[in-house]
């Protein structure tokens, strides 16, 4: 008997169960065909090899049968009316009504969350759909097709469904208003301005991976695109690209109205959806590297992570002013023929030739050969009070920390001109869409307590409160008695200003492409020294380089190396 004869012979049976025992409407064969009139058998075949690759760095199927899916028992009664009626609800099947293939549906999302021993989430059936239809075009036993659902979750939804508290899929909302940010800010803005997080959004994108936005022949597609890119972060892309895509729509009508053009969106074409991984693809082409050290930085995709909320209250990637550009980045750009990968647990990664041990090739060294060389500008906001003259000359003094070569290092004079930001902008606007702009502060580590402290905006969109508030608390330190204590602490106030000015005004000036670099300079100094990398005007007494050996040599230390000798000798 062909293969065909077998998938003709599943159909019959199935609607032969429902002539016998159901009284909803019967569903031709032909009707199921339709399906799968553009679905390449050899591409789900493919499928198939690379989930199983996946698998090998997951968890061992290769005791699970076809009767212990379909004869998993579920006692909680409620959730399993929940399912029930997700099931009903799934958009795959608009115009199925098999009961067989309802409690396929229902058997493998139970025997999912009872082997992982994890609550029921609502988007598991929108992933499974898709996986148990093939079972009506391809000759694939339950378990292979469990298999390759369980492998995909694990690729590219990892923890999304296993947590509880959902600080994974907390974390990619914010790449994605984050990436949002960078390549659309005014799509940002216009978001911001009528109270539009991807909370509201993107939450279901996410966690169906747009299987309830598009007919079957195009989540296959897409769902294929994914799989040979093997990145896991490459959806988040394409939900900036699809928005993009859809940009007319959100500008067209008013404000109040943008969410529900949102939720009515929709792919409804192949060409629409090669078109959106096209703008996707060239959207991760010109991403910095960063973004991944975010995401592997956040564990979103590190299976069964327990650090996923300790990581997230560290980094705040919600609160985050910009996309963070990490000094491992910062060097690799600035001393290329040092420092060849950014990502120190890369096989790549080595500094002055000297490569660290093997290791797997992290993910944007795979591509690249695809990526074009991206065009950086680094602006140096920190304040130098250290600078001095001296007969005309300009010189640093001896615990001057050095600087990045390639930086546009601005002066007090920039900071105290009453069009700043504008004067530092208008050489670029330009070019605002094509180059890339870094901004760099000596600290950002109480940014986000300054943030907190002094930005109330009295009408949110608006930027009513922030200077005033910043301004009105550097006033007051200036004005303090002992202001000669509390200099660092005005620095970095007036840093965290300048910042603030810098990036609302090239978001409203529609510049793209803006990041900060994270921990500020203290932190690339700190990385620079580790990896032995010479910065320019870098002083043996540097203040950066003396809090190190205050701190390394502190009373801490003392008491431990104390305690230590203790421990020893006995």
């Amino acid at each position: 008997m062909s293969k065909t004869d077998n998938q003709d012979n599943n159909c019959n049976i199935v609607i032969k169960e429902l002539d016998e025992n159901s009284n909803e409407p019967r569903l031709a064969k032909e009707e199921i065909d339709k399906y799968f009139d553009d679905i390449n058998e050899n591409k789900i075949l493919g499928w198939e090899s690379k989930l199983y690759e996946f698998k090998l760095n997951f968890r061992n199927f290769s005791s699970v049968t076809d009767a212990d899916i379909l004869s998993e028992e579920f006692n909680d009664k409620k959730t399993a009316k929940i399912i029930r009626g997700d099931i009903e609800r799934t958009k795959v099947l608009e115009s199925l009504y098999m009961s067989s293939f309802k409690d396929y549906l229902f058997q493998f999302i139970i025997y999912y969350i009872n082997t992982n021993k994890i609550l029921y989430k609502q988007g598991l059936n929108e992933i499974a759909g898709p996986f148990i239809l093939l079972k009506f075009k391809l000759k694939l036993s339950f378990t292979k097709i469990y298999t390759m659902f369980t492998c995909f979750i694990d690729k590219f939804l990892t923890n999304y469904f296993l947590e509880t508290d959902f600080y994974s899929l907390k974390s990619s909302l914010s790449l994605i208003n984050l990436l949002l940010k960078y390549h659309c800010p005014d799509i940002y803005q216009l978001f911001e301005y009528s109270i539009i997080c991807p909370d509201l959004y993107a939450t279901s994108w996410l966690l169906t991976l747009f299987s309830n936005k598009c007919n079957l022949n195009i989540i296959y597609h897409l769902w294929d695109k994914l799989i040979l890119f093997e990145d896991s972060l490459f959806i988040h892309f394409f939900i900036i690209a699809f928005l993009i895509k859809n940009k007319n729509k959100f500008f067209e009508v008013d404000c109040h109205i943008i969410l529900s053009v949102l939720s009515k969106l929709r792919i409804n074409s192949m060409d629409e959806v090669n078109e959106i991984l096209d703008i996707a693809i060239d959207l991760r082409n010109n991403t910095p590297n960063s973004f991944y050290l975010l995401a592997n930085y956040l564990n979103i995709f590190d299976y069964g992570s327990n650090q996923l909320k300790k990581l997230y209250e560290e980094y705040n990637p919600d609160k985050m002013l910009a996309l963070p550009f990490f000094p491992s980045e910062i060097l690799s750009i600035t001393y290329k023929d040092l420092i060849s990968c950014p990502d120190e647990k890369c096989q790549n990664f080595f500094i002055n030739n000297k490569k660290t041990e093997k290791k797997e090739k992290c993910i944007f060294c795979s591509y690249k050969n695809l990526k074009p060389e991206l065009f950086y500008i680094i602006f140096d906001l920190r304040i130098f009070d250290i600078n001095t003259e001296k007969n005309g000359n300009k010189y640093f003094s001896n615990s001057f920390p050095g600087f990045l070569p390639k930086t546009i290092t601005l002066t007090t004079d920039d900071f105290n001109n009453k069009k700043f930001p504008k004067n530092i902008l208008k050489d670029y606007l330009k070019d605002k869409e094509k180059i890339h702009f870094i901004i760099m502060t000596s600290d950002t580590s109480d940014f986000y307590k300054y943030e907190k402290e002094f930005y109330r905006r009295t009408n949110r969109g608006s930027k009513v409160g922030i200077f005033y508030k910043v301004e009105k608390e550097l006033d007051k330190i200036k004005a303090d008695e002992l202001k000669n204590k509390s200099k660092i602490k005005y620095n970095l106030l007036m840093e965290y200003n300048n910042f603030r000015k810098l990036v609302e005004e090239m978001n409203t000036e529609g510049f793209k492409n803006v990041s900060y670099v994270y921990g500020g300079y203290k932190n690339v100094h700190s990385l620079a020294m580790k990896y032995g990398v010479e910065l320019l005007e870098h002083q043996k007494k540097c203040v950066l380089c003396e809090k190190i050996k205050k701190n390394y040599f502190g009373l801490d230390n003392i008491i431990n190396g104390y305690n230590f000798l203790k421990i020893f000798k006995k």
